[in-house]
C-alpha cells in the first residue's frame, strides 16, 4: 500500500493522512495498490471539475479510479485547501477536520461509493461520520 502526499499544505500530518486512508480501505475490505493525494488551487480543481464532469462549480475533492474497479486500487484524490476552509467556515467545523473528512470521502469514491442522490450522500455521510469517530473526531 502506497500512500503519497503531493503539494501538502501547512499543517498536514502526513502519518494522519496515511493512517486514516487505510483505516478507509481495511473497514471497506478493498485492497490499495496506491493513491497519489494532490493538493490544487481552487480554481484549478474547478477546471477539472468542468473537464472531466462536465460541471463549471467549485469543489472541494475530486477522486479517479485508475483501473478496473474489481482489482487492488490504484487511485488519486485532488483536494482544494481553499475550498475545505470555505465549508469549514460554513459548516461551523474546524479546517483539519474538515479536511480529514474530504479526504475520507475522496477514498469512498474510490471504493466505490457514488452520492449522486440524497440517499447515496446520506449513505456516504454516516460512512465519514463513522471514520471521523474512529480517528478520533468527536465534534460531528
Amino acid at each position: 500500500m502506497k500512500i503519497d502526499i503531493i503539494d501538502p499544505v501547512e499543517g498536514v500530518d502526513p502519518s494522519l493522512f496515511k493512517t486514516c486512508v487505510k483505516q478507509i480501505f481495511e473497514g471497506e475490505h478493498r485492497n490499495l495498490e496506491y493513491v497519489n493525494i494532490i493538493f490544487m488551487r481552487r480554481d484549478d480543481l474547478r477546471l477539472m471539475k468542468k473537464e472531466y464532469f462536465d460541471l463549471d462549480v467549485y469543489t472541494d475533492v475530486i477522486a479517479f479510479n485508475l483501473n478496473d474497479p474489481e482489482e487492488n486500487i490504484e487511485g488519486e484524490i485532488y483536494l482544494s485547501y481553499d475550498q475545505i476552509k470555505e465549508n469549514a467556515k460554513r459548516f461551523k467545523t474546524k479546517p483539519q477536520d474538515e479536511l480529514l473528512r474530504v479526504l475520507i470521502h475522496g477514498c469512498l469514491h474510490l471504493c466505490g461509493y457514488e452520492d449522486d442522490t440524497q440517499t447515496l450522500k446520506d449513505e456516504m455521510t454516516e460512512l465519514e461520520n463513522s471514520y471521523m469517530k474512529n480517528i478520533g473526531v468527536r465534534n460531528l
